[in-house]
């Protein structure tokens, strides 16, 4: 799983997080959360609609916002066949020439040995087990990708096709992970942690197309999320304070879906509340 990031030659613009299928026309960071591609929406305008859950204290933890009517659909790019141009490990700017788009993409590691993968990470560490029988299978890191178009000296060493070029950046800090988890029953959860959220602000234009309520998991208050139109369900929320924020969210992957109920206990191993 890679983080993308997108912008028009001209943009400057303020970076939230995106957790819907498309994002808008000011310049979007995708996230795909349950596929393999993440996209980071920037330069939106003030929300439409917004869900809201607090902390114990009562301050909010953590923020679903609509976009602003025309700000919801972009052209759809091809993240997947960006990211194989690239070797495992290496990130990349693309300029896509009938867009007149920059995208930062990373075709991020995969890991299958916990160890490995748990070491990387400084922040909010992962955990191997996340009790009623799943276990850690894979796992990803997400690097913050800082880049600026300056001048064309910049892609002189550029790879170029018919409508795109690029050219190779360095990975930034860590700024998340994606990791799945298995069980003997072939359930499976995925979990993703980011920590660097903006406002603590998930910007989605699944607003219209989700179901949400409210749960309490030991003293903390947690989105549950299910699609109107299909068995996907999920857990969503946000801890900690300062750069020690973090905004979680577990999916059910299981081909059979587990009862609101089993997700809600395997969020509590997380919450650990």
């Amino acid at each position: 799983m890679a983080e993308v990031r997108s912008r028009s030659r001209a943009e400057q613009s303020q970076l939230v997080i995106s957790s819907g299928k498309k994002s808008g026309r000011m310049g979007a960071w995708r996230i795909s959360l349950i596929v393999a591609a993440v996209l980071f929406a920037c330069g939106f305008g003030y929300a439409m609609e917004s869900w809201k859950i607090f902390a114990p204290d009562g301050s909010v933890a953590l923020e679903y916002r609509g976009f602003m009517p025309g700000d919801e659909s972009v052209d759809e790019v091809d993240t997947g066949a960006l990211r194989s141009l690239l070797a495992e490990g290496e990130a990349a700017v693309f300029y896509l020439k009938d867009q007149n788009r920059y995208i930062g993409l990373a075709n991020e590691r995969q890991y299958t040995d916990f160890s490995q993968f748990a070491a990387e990470i400084d922040r909010r560490k992962p955990l191997n087990e996340l009790g009623n029988g799943f276990v850690f299978q894979s796992g990803s890191l997400v690097h913050d990708l800082r880049w600026e178009v300056a001048d064309e000296k910049d892609w002189a060493d550029s790879k170029t096709f018919e409508e795109l070029s690029y050219r190779t950046i360095p990975l930034g800090e860590i700024t998340g992970y994606y990791a799945s988890y298995k069980n003997d029953r072939g359930d499976k959860v995925s979990l993703s942690v980011w920590t660097n959220v903006p406002d603590r602000a998930i910007f989605t234009d699944e607003m219209n197309e989700l179901e949400m309520k409210k749960v309490q998991i030991g003293a903390r208050e947690v989105f549950y999320l299910k699609e109107r139109d299909s068995a996907s369900q999920r857990l969503a929320w946000g801890e900690g304070e300062g750069d020690q924020y973090a905004y979680y969210r577990l999916d059910d992957l299981s081909a059979e879906k587990m009862s609101q109920e089993r997700l809600i206990e395997i969020a509590f191993v997380l919450i650990g509340e």
